[in-house]
């Protein structure tokens, strides 16, 4: 059974230029959807240890159009997992693939070794204003402002990446736990 190895690097400024320059790349390749780009995840906040993967969330304004961004994206340069749709119907996702491209991912069978095929950015498609699209806003706004969370969520991470894990998947899993914590704290607050 293959495992993997979570990697957490000390925040880069560099992530906030990478993002940017990606939004400024989607944003010729979805301007039909009037799409709106956000930077999520650790790489998003300041201070934050992160997997220096690049995380990215995409508000479609219609949910009809949903397949009709495959395209361009995959024009883009991103893979397509069309698999994860079964777990979780309301996004979309994609992942820029190092030495990869323009792949599209029907079954987890076909996934290609992460070792071999490191992304740099993670993309995920939603419907904007809906739920999906709040939490991950809020989760990372919430870490941008309580440094406290902050630290907490990082050691949580440090911690967790001393392990090794069948998949990056189940490392995710390990923080939903802190996640939710502190979505309640979010709900408490708001």
């Amino acid at each position: 059974m293959a495992t993997e190895k979570i990697e957490i690097a000390p925040y880069d400024p560099a992530w906030a230029v990478a993002f940017e320059s990606e939004r400024l790349q989607l944003a010729v390749h979805l301007e039909h959807f009037q799409a709106r780009v956000e930077h999520i995840g650790s790489t998003a906040v300041e201070g934050l240890g992160a997997k220096p993967i690049i995380d990215i969330l995409v508000g479609i304004e219609k949910e009809e159009l949903f397949g009709s961004v495959v395209n361009p994206l995959l024009d883009c340069g991103y893979c397509y997992y069309s698999c994860y749709e079964k777990k979780m119907p309301e996004r979309l996702f994609f992942a820029r693939l190092t030495k990869l491209q323009r792949q599209v991912f029907e079954d987890p069978g076909q996934l290609p070794p992460r070792d071999q095929f490191p992304p740099t950015h993670h993309l995920h498609v939603v419907a904007y204003g809906s739920s999906s699209w709040k939490r991950h806003l809020a989760f990372r706004d919430y870490l941008r402002t309580h440094s406290m969370a902050r630290d907490a969520y990082y050691r949580l991470k440090v911690k967790l990446a001393k392990g090794t894990w069948e998949s990056g998947n189940d490392y995710a899993d390990a923080k939903t736990g802190f996640i939710r914590g502190i979505e309640r704290l979010i709900e408490l607050t708001g």
